[in-house]
């Protein structure tokens, strides 16, 4: 399998974890509260947060992983015929919402994703004593596990209880982009504006990653409690502290960098909600969850989608007019998500449709932008 679709895993998780992504928000913003699935499958909310976290952010993840690895060793991930099994299984998972014997076969293949894909990174970054990549290839069994965790509540083979696997899973998330974030984003901006002043600062990184870590650790704990209140807060001023000399502000005339500043803003307003509604504060938990979501996952995912696909298919980095909209669309359909429900209880359902519409335009502009460039070799002959 030589296609240039299966040469880099940006290629084909980009795109069909976009159409993903585009295709399953509007549907279930119009069927949340009804019975979507059949035995032993997902209810419609335990299904909607399984394919947001598992299967698009997932796909926008092993994508970018994939590719950045083979960047940070020198060494080969996945591409040909692996590629195509790491896809394949991606896919057939896809199918777990159906129910009956489809959802088990494809359950197996579901929760056979992660442990490959983690195996195929680990070799490189375990060959080449990549010891920083360490942290973030250990994220990967510790998704396992919540996915593991969330198959069996929903099949009943686990009694309910208070613990939600799938919000442990998005704080674990966030932790890979704490890490991936105060990595790029200060690097893409120095170089960019051509300054010295921009740059990271290594103990309010290691500081931030650690608070995001203990965040994770008390939502397996104690997820509604003043512990709880105390370790967002914590973590909120270290993300907030440690993006102050970023230079966010310069970076409006460049779309394809504040939308990576933007999405990591939504980090620390996700943990700022998170300690507030954990103390007893007029916030609900859910607009916590879905700016850590909507708002910083659904922001740098297509940001990243964006600059990636444009750099590792030899174009400029400069993003077009309609991609502009995108990153408009994900961010209002991010406001929306968090606020509206908030305030107009009452329009819920108006406000969930409206944000969803956003969301899909916004992966959809994605799509129509790139998808050319996904699956069409580089305009300067380069492999990749």
């Amino acid at each position: 399998m030589n296609h240039v679709f299966l040469q880099k895993g940006f290629r084909p998780f980009f795109l069909l974890g976009s159409l993903l992504g585009a295709g399953l928000i509007p549907w279930w913003a119009t069927n949340y509260d009804a019975e979507l699935t059949g035995e032993p499958g997902l209810e419609g909310i335990g299904w909607h947060s399984h394919e947001m976290i598992f299967g698009f952010t997932g796909a926008i993840l092993a994508g970018f992983l994939l590719t950045a690895v083979e960047n940070w060793t020198g060494r080969t991930t996945a591409k040909g015929a692996l590629l195509a099994v790491l896809v394949g299984l991606w896919t057939v998972g896809r199918l777990v919402g159906l129910g009956g014997v489809t959802a088990a076969i494809a359950g197996m293949a579901e929760l056979s994703f992660l442990p490959v894909l983690a195996v195929v990174l680990a070799i490189p970054i375990i060959l080449s004593r990549s010891k920083r990549n360490y942290l973030l290839l250990g994220m990967l069994p510790l998704l396992w596990v919540c996915d593991v965790h969330h198959h069996l509540r929903a099949s009943g083979l686990l009694p309910q209880s208070y613990l939600r696997s799938d919000l442990v899973a998005v704080d674990l998330i966030v932790v890979v982009l704490i890490i991936i974030t105060g990595r790029i984003v200060p690097l893409f901006t120095r170089n960019a504006l051509l300054t010295e002043d921009v740059k990271p600062i290594p103990a309010l990184n290691i500081a931030a990653i650690v608070a995001a870590l203990l965040v994770a650790a008390v939502e397996v704990a104690a997820p509604s409690s003043p512990v709880m209140a105390v370790a967002a807060a914590a973590a909120g001023i270290l993300v907030l502290a440690r993006s102050v000399a970023w230079g966010a502000h310069r970076t409006l005339a460049r779309p394809i960098l504040w939308v990576l500043h933007l999405g990591h803003a939504w980090i620390w307003i996700g943990f700022f909600l998170k300690a507030a509604s954990a103390w007893g504060m007029m916030v609900p938990s859910s607009a916590a969850t879905h700016a850590l979501t909507a708002g910083a996952i659904g922001t740098l995912t297509i940001g990243m989608m964006a600059r990636v696909t444009l750099g590792h298919t030899g174009r400029a980095l400069e993003v077009s007019p309609l991609m502009v909209v995108g990153f408009a669309a994900v961010t209002a359909g991010a406001v929306i998500r968090v606020f509206g429900p908030w305030y107009r209880a009452d329009l819920t359902a108006t406000m969930l449709i409206v944000s969803a519409t956003c969301w899909a335009v916004a992966f959809l502009v994605y799509v129509t932008v790139n998808a050319k460039f996904l699956v069409t070799p580089r305009p300067d002959g380069k492999a990749g």
